[in-house]
């Protein structure tokens, strides 16, 4: 009975939704300036014709620009609709619309000699509106790209340049597709960021911090600039996002970049501003005639409330448009070889395996590095990149054989892949790859060490490469059966002239995310796992091409992995955070065959993301195999509450200290709410601080609704309003060798009398 109360609740805040939508989206239509050119939803462009004003927007956001033949186009408001607060800074002479760097020159876009030569707009497919804008100065056309989504606060942008003329443009050393001064208040904003997985030893704590995926805060007062980016990978320095808050005003601005190469973003305040300049530097290139370059995309979008609320609004903006389709028991649970075996594969041992992850549960099987020719028993997994055909010792009846048992068993089957990187014993005129392909500088004249392979980067910007490649990663998936792929990058960009700037690195990356559109249109059901010696290379231009993301090589102890899926989740959805239980030297799984609660504790510091093992598991006792069995099946019970819920950070980020990486002090909780349903689990570790000092206090659950909390071992069962379980705190009384614990809370039948239990 409650199911149906509860989906009538549903459908009618669904209804009470659409009207108000529907008022808004009139609202919107006589708020605007000028006439509504296109809609889609609560989304529109307008077009004033007497002023030269556009104006995009939605429900949640507004940004207006003109033309002015004495002042070029500039962007005159940014608007957060949520409040009806007004971001740009009043008179502001810096918010140009365009800013590069070319021939010697920086060219903005409220240059004088601009003229504006029109405009298109368009309804793509996902219900988005994009508003293209032309600019024209000489020779030089500016393409200013708009995208607004139906239902959220949230804009893109990007810049596209074009030499329309007859003769070279020389030197586009830059160019940024977001130039803007904020002032919503005279306080000063706080900007957010998320420190990278291998930050520059200048970002590096001196009390010996770890570092890596830590979120990171400055207050922008006068005269305080931060700068954030990554000059190789997208992520090696700082992850690509961004909030600017405003705390007095409980508000922000969120953004972040799509781009999977060096990036850059600017923040300072000057007095009673705070200006933001983002786009691409490090670049130098000629422009030929009819020759275009375009700046990677950004989007930028408003919250309300706390820094949960950026993350909460970026994920769903990530969900509902940048990721591709996901089955639905989305991440699958999966086994992989790397941590249990390393290159040291045996057919029969992972048949073994198969047998054993179908019994536990699991639902893919991942053969990792040392599967191909060439590869070692023991040692580098860079021996034989590049031959992308099975190593019949290793494999003595076809790899297709261990997929096809996989297959029998239930379980999915993977392999893992590094397309970029080649062994140059594969390269050569009589070989597949050619030397033209490689980066600029190579060596082959120089004999490697013999014991260490000598390797290179393939060079998307060459179209023979990316079409070779494409042939033999359409071949593997064939040949094998693949249901996951999992794309590995060890090492730095470098399709650049060595010490010189130009345009080889980011030809690669658009080389790159042609063959990963090229996998996703010809398998479509492919699962592509992201991973570059962890997370180095983890952005929003490859969250629109992969369903999940490998999160970091340091997958131990428990509590680091807690640490990085902590910093992590503020910029990604939770499910695209990869992580597994391995054997660690801080953490023995031979310590837990008498000690269910450690594995357990264990295995859900893996739990809050996508789950996987790689460990071997032939030698487990009965009791480990029926505990992880019993936390893999509870895990598939909540996974789509991570999948698509909310999750707030209910206590801050813990400190670790290098280089010992001993446990926190402080205790860890991460809550994670599925509005369809209102279910919710929370995750809970305990530090140092004693159960009985704990205590827990919820940030969602409906006030009215009546809730079972409980906890897996049933110390915890009880019945709780939403409003006690908000304005009131749980208390634990567990023993002091309880090291977590979960907290499953669900809405109850108010009809039907269940007995009060236990519990604080």
């Amino acid at each position: 009975m409650f199911a149906r109360l509860l989906r009538r609740l549903v459908v009618t805040v669904f209804v009470l939704s659409a009207v108000y939508l529907n008022v808004n989206v009139v609202t919107a239509q006589q708020a605007v300036t000028g006439k509504i050119i296109a809609q889609s939803g609560d989304a529109y462009v307008a077009y004033d014709d007497r002023t030269q004003t556009f104006e995009i927007g939605s429900v949640g956001i507004s940004r207006r620009m003109d033309y002015d033949a004495g002042g070029g186009y500039r962007l005159i408001s940014l608007k957060n609709k949520l409040t009806g607060r007004e971001w740009l800074a009043p008179n502001s002479g810096t918010s140009a619309e365009l800013r590069l760097g070319l021939d010697g020159q920086i060219v903005t876009g409220s240059a004088r000699d601009f003229v504006l030569r029109g405009y298109t707009t368009q309804k793509h497919a996902d219900g988005s509106l994009e508003l293209e804008v032309v600019l024209m100065r000489g020779a030089l056309l500016a393409h200013l790209h708009y995208v607004v989504y139906p239902g959220l606060s949230v804009f893109e942008q990007w810049a596209q340049v074009e030499n329309s003329g007859s003769s070279p443009m020389r030197d586009l050393t830059a160019l940024d597709s977001v130039s803007v001064a904020l002032r919503p208040s005279n306080e000063p904003l706080t900007l957010y960021w998320v420190q990278g997985l291998n930050p520059p030893d200048s970002d590096k704590s001196q009390e010996r911090q770890v570092p890596t995926l830590k979120l990171r805060s400055t207050v922008l007062e006068s005269g305080v600039a931060e700068t954030i980016g990554s000059s190789g990978r997208s992520s090696e320095d700082s992850m690509g996002w961004f909030a600017l808050a405003s705390p007095a005003l409980q508000e922000g601005l969120f953004g972040g970049i799509e781009w999977s190469g060096a990036w850059q973003l600017r923040a300072a305040r000057d007095q009673a501003q705070t200006s933001l300049q983002a786009g691409l530097q490090g670049i130098r290139q000629d422009l030929a005639p009819g020759e275009t370059f375009a700046s990677p995309r950004r989007f930028m979008g408003f919250y309300t409330g706390d820094l949960d609320q950026a993350a909460h609004v970026t994920h769903q903006f990530a969900r509902d448009y940048l990721m591709p389709p996901r089955p639905a028991n989305f991440p699958w649970t999966q086994y992989n070889t790397w941590f249990a075996y390393y290159t040291n594969l045996d057919e029969e041992q992972l048949m073994r395996e198969v047998d054993s992850a179908a019994q536990l549960g699991l639902e893919a099987f991942v053969v990792d590095a040392g599967w191909y020719d060439g590869s070692v028993t023991h040692g580098d997994f860079s021996w034989g990149l590049g031959s992308w055909r099975e190593d019949p010792d290793k494999f003595p009846r076809g790899l297709a054989t261990l997929s096809d048992y996989a297959h029998s068993r239930g379980l999915k089957f993977g392999l893992w892949v590094e397309p970029e990187r080649v062994d140059l014993r594969f390269v050569g005129p009589d070989k597949e790859i050619s030397r033209d392909w490689l980066q600029p500088g190579v060596a082959f004249d120089v004999p490697p060490p013999p014991d260490q392979p000598q390797v290179a980067l393939i060079c998307l910007g060459n179209r023979q490469a990316r079409e070779w490649m494409k042939d033999w990663l359409a071949r593997l998936v064939r040949d094998y059966d693949l249901d996951w792929l999992k794309w590995d990058f060890n090492y730095g960009m470098a399709c650049d002239p060595p010490g010189e700037p130009g345009r080889g690195n980011y030809e690669h990356v658009l080389g790159l995310y042609e063959v990963l559109d090229y996998l996703r249109q010809e398998f479509p059901n492919l699962i592509i796992e992201n991973c570059a010696s962890g997370g180095n290379r983890m952005d929003y231009g490859l969250l629109r091409r992969t369903h999940v993301a490998w999160l970091s090589d340091e997958t131990d102890p428990s509590y680091r992995v807690r640490y990085h899926l902590f910093g992590a989740s503020y910029p990604f959805p939770p499910e695209y955070l990869n992580s597994w239980l391995v054997e660690s030297w801080w953490e023995h799984l031979a310590d837990t065959r008498d000690n269910s609660a450690l594995l357990r504790a264990w295995l859900q510091s893996r739990m809050m993301g996508a789950f996987g093992l790689s460990v071997s598991t032939l030698d487990w006792t009965p009791q480990m195999r029926a505990v992880v069995a019993t936390e893999i099946a509870q895990y598939k019970r909540y996974r789509p509450i991570i999948a698509q819920g909310h999750h707030h950070h209910l206590l801050p980020q813990a400190n670790l200290m290098a280089p010992q990486i001993a446990p926190p002090s402080e205790p860890d909780a991460i809550e994670f709410f599925d509005p369809q349903t209102t279910e919710e689990v929370i995750f809970l570790f305990k530090g140092a601080v004693p159960w009985s000092e704990r205590r827990v206090r919820l940030r969602h659950a409906l006030p009215d609704v009546t809730y079972q909390v409980k906890t897996p071992d049933g110390v915890i069962l009880m019945e709780r309003s939403g409003a006690e379980l908000i304005n009131a705190e749980i208390t634990f009384a567990y023993p002091e060798g309880q090291p977590s614990t979960l907290l499953l809370v669900t809405p109850l039948d108010k009809s039907s009398p269940h007995e009060k239990m236990g519990g604080p």
